[in-house]
């Protein structure tokens, strides 16, 4: 894996920030950064991923300072949000002032297609990320898990993701025969 210089990740995020938009973010993040720049590996994105799901804000722009910052430190974190929110912010009030004025009215279309094609990037990186996320059966539990609370219960997702903390702490606890014994412990 190869770091990138603090420009080089910039121009990335600054470009994801343009690209993206419609949402689904986080797809376009794996594509990039995981699958054709490599510059991570689909573990540590998942794990970012994570935690910035978990986090109170918008998840893109939790998911970009954690990047950044695994990637280039505290200033890889600031050059990520700032590039991420920036350009595609001043791109939207461009197209918040012509939409106002009638002057792109295929705009709304346009945005619709983009919408669909959103649906598939996140659809193809969820499939990505069910082979590394999902090992074993404690994963496919507390997947499946989190789905049913948050999906057909309707329960906050804080709620479902406290419960699963819980849920995964206890399922992966040590077992007995795990234990060490006074004389392994030597």
């Amino acid at each position: 894996m190869t770091r990138p210089s603090l420009a080089r990740l910039t121009a990335v995020f600054a470009w994801i920030g343009l690209a993206s938009l419609g949402g689904g973010r986080s797809a376009y993040f794996h594509d990039a950064l995981v699958v054709r720049l490599r510059w991570l590996r689909d573990e540590e994105f998942l794990q970012d991923l994570a935690v910035s799901q978990v986090m109170p804000g918008p998840n893109f722009s939790n998911l970009a300072v954690a990047l950044g910052h695994r990637l280039r430190g505290y200033r890889g974190a600031a050059c990520a949000l700032l590039a991420l929110v920036l350009p595609g912010g001043l791109l939207f009030l461009a197209l918040a002032l012509l939409l106002r004025k009638g002057v792109a009215p295929e705009a709304a279309h346009m945005l619709a297609g983009m919408g669909a094609a959103v649906v598939g990037l996140i659809l193809i990186m969820t499939w990505r990320i069910l082979r590394v996320g999902l090992r074993g059966r404690v994963g496919v539990v507390l997947a499946a898990g989190t789905f049913f609370a948050v999906g057909p219960l309707r329960l906050p997702t804080y709620i479902a993701i406290a419960a699963m903390i819980v849920l995964g702490l206890w399922l992966n606890r040590p077992r007995a025969s795990e234990a060490l014994t006074p004389r392994e412990s030597d």
